[in-house]
């Protein structure tokens, strides 16, 4: 499988370092985006060194750079709203086993664009 991984930490190694909402591709540009955001603000800022971004936000980005028909995937507890132009398509609870929180797995698919739009 091959892919194009994005991070704000270099130390991460990623193919491209850039902000989740503010990604550095044209529209329409990949079949899929993952997201596995900083769950919480404190996460965001120790680990990260950045300010919270909220999954709203990150969704609308990624549905921005799918193509219509394309699907995006979210990791986290919360279960965001799907972003303009996107439907909701599945909900899927995700653990590492017992004594841990459960976190979503959700999944949205990017609407097509009409034949006279």
């Amino acid at each position: 499988m091959q892919g194009t991984r994005v991070d704000i930490r270099p130390a991460a190694v990623p193919d491209v370092i850039a902000d989740g909402r503010a990604l550095p591709f044209r529209d329409d540009a990949f079949e899929a985006v993952f997201l596995d955001p900083p769950y919480a603000v404190e996460y965001a800022q120790s680990f990260y060194g950045v300010e919270y971004p909220r999954p709203s936000h990150l969704l609308k980005e990624a549905c921005r750079v799918v193509q219509p028909g394309g699907v995006i995937g979210i990791l986290h507890y919360l279960i965001p709203m799907p972003p303009v132009g996107a439907k909701l398509v599945r909900v899927v609870g995700i653990t590492q086993g017992l004594g841990y929180r459960i976190r979503a797995w959700t999944l949205y698919r990017k609407e097509q664009r009409g034949l006279f739009q």
